[in-house]
């Protein structure tokens, strides 16, 4: 018994870590620290949005802004050398599992003569938002995306573990960053 226990610990502390970085297109010439200043496209929303949509927004790029700065990068409204365009998608999703004969016995259907079927079964269990966010770095003066690239997150719905998700998100994907 204990053993199952600290099985499902192992599976649930590994399944918390449900971030997926993927990098989509890198220009072999690129190099982060051949830019010092950027700037951000200004992004354009269609959907039904949250209450706390541009607050969020606000708070992905200014976690942006925060690495950069950290590379030596300043964000500049004047003619910046490299743009960041931001795309961001957050979409609700329904958590399930497959009956089985041992969980849901119930699922038996009596068919006469002492017969009876069973099929397994998708059932929702509950539901979940997953965020996806695309960054394109792009060069200004050639208009071309030097680097690409998609992260996806299991979103909380509470407040506070939204921004450090936003905040872990952004740490993660800069070490893509060459």
């Amino acid at each position: 018994m204990i053993q199952h226990v600290i099985m499902l610990m192992a599976v649930m502390c590994v399944s918390c870590q449900s971030t997926k970085i993927s990098v989509l297109e890198q220009s072999p010439e690129f190099k982060l620290a051949n830019y010092d200043t950027f700037g951000f496209y200004n992004t354009e929303t269609t959907g039904v949005l949250s209450d706390n949509y541009q607050r969020n927004i606000d708070f992905l790029q200014e976690e942006i802004a925060k690495q950069m700065a950290f590379r030596g990068i300043m964000i500049t409204d004047e003619d910046p050398e490299l743009m960041i365009n931001l795309g961001v998608l957050v979409e609700k999703k329904d958590q399930t599992r497959e009956t089985n004969l041992a969980t849901d016995p119930g699922t038996f259907n009596y068919i006469g003569q002492q017969r009876y079927t069973w099929k397994a079964e998708q059932i929702k269990v509950g539901s979940y938002r997953k965020g996806t966010v695309t960054v394109h770095l792009v060069d200004a003066k050639q208009n071309k995306a030097l680097w690409v690239a998609v992260t996806e997150r299991i979103l909380s719905e509470k407040e506070d573990r939204l921004m450090q998700t936003i905040k872990d998100g952004v740490e993660e994907m800069f070490d893509y960053i060459p």
